[in-house]
């Protein structure tokens, strides 16, 4: 019984070794690809000064296209958005941002009205994306700070890979087969950070509603906090939203308020999201808004860059 004991352990160990050397190699190849939006960050964008960054989650995602915004104002920028998050995973963003040795002038935050008003944030769905960078203080605290109950499998990464591989075994595992073979392959976004929804070509249906704005959500100050310690300036943007208006009451803020720059038959792929043709009106109408308000030094501009 004492030698079964004895090998059983043995066994055990050696199978906890290799299961942690493979997450280990799991997200050693994540880190240093492109597959994801912190690493793509990290590991292909060589250039990490920015006149303008933008932040946010699916919304930030396929309703600014910054090569257009680029384009207009003669400026340089990078949509840095993720899908399924939220103002807690842009702060995240953001720190990811500046550790890694980014710079900008101005930070474009694409929030949604719902989520401000939240006043005690959770972990969120996609936020696993940054887990290659567990060893970065930034990260691991965040997971710790965010994470219920005892099994924290993000924040037990640190130390033991396995937790975190396993428990998201298909958004990570096999991503990090597909970024070994192919390191520069991109999950749904262009070299820009952008991407969009195809037009449906059907006019969804909604009563209109007004909402007013409740900035509850505790980590946009800490956003707007992080970005005055290196020299940047928050702009929020509300992109357009089917049939909805939304009132601002608090000034604290630079807003920019698109709420009902769209009908709903010009270009919205579902309530929240604008499609190919909605984000091209967005984006020219924000581009013309931080053209006078932001991109009117010529000192940012791409012209003068160094």
């Amino acid at each position: 019984m004492k030698k079964f004991l004895i090998k059983t352990t043995r066994y055990l160990i050696i199978a906890l070794i290799l299961i942690n050397l493979i997450s280990w190699g799991s997200l050693y190849f994540l880190r240093n690809s492109s597959f994801y939006k912190p690493e793509f960050f990290t590991h292909e964008v060589k250039d990490k000064s920015f006149d303008y960054i933008v932040i946010g989650s699916s919304v930030g995602l396929t309703s600014v296209n910054t090569k257009l915004i680029d384009s207009l104002d003669h400026v340089k920028g990078i949509n840095l958005s993720i899908d399924d998050t939220s103002t807690s995973s842009n702060y995240l963003m953001l720190e990811h941002f500046y550790n890694q040795g980014g710079k900008t002038k101005y930070c474009i935050l694409s929030l949604s009205y719902w989520d401000l008003a939240i006043t005690d944030p959770v972990l969120n769905d996609n936020d696993y994306r940054f887990l290659p960078f567990i060893s970065e203080n930034y990260v691991y605290n965040y997971y710790d700070q965010l994470e219920n109950g005892i099994f924290k499998p993000l924040t037990y990464s640190r130390y033991l890979p396995f937790f975190g591989m396993s428990y998201y075994n298909t958004e990570l595992f096999f991503p990090s087969l597909v970024a070994a073979i192919q390191p520069n392959r991109h999950n749904r976004f262009d070299e820009s950070g952008n991407y969009f929804y195809p037009a449906t070509g059907e006019v969804i249906k909604k009563e209109p509603q007004e909402i007013t704005f409740i900035w509850n959500n505790p980590f946009l100050p800490k956003i707007q906090a992080l970005c005055q310690a290196n020299g940047t300036q928050l702009v929020i943007y509300q992109a357009p939203i089917l049939q909805t208006k939304l009132v601002n009451t608090n000034n604290k803020y630079q807003l920019i308020n698109h709420s009902t720059l769209l009908k709903p038959a010009d270009g919205f792929y579902d309530e929240l999201h604008v499609d190919v043709n909605g984000r091209k009106i967005a984006s020219t109408a924000l581009a013309k808004e931080l053209k006078v308000s932001c991109f009117k030094d010529e000192s940012i501009t791409l012209k003068s860059r160094p």
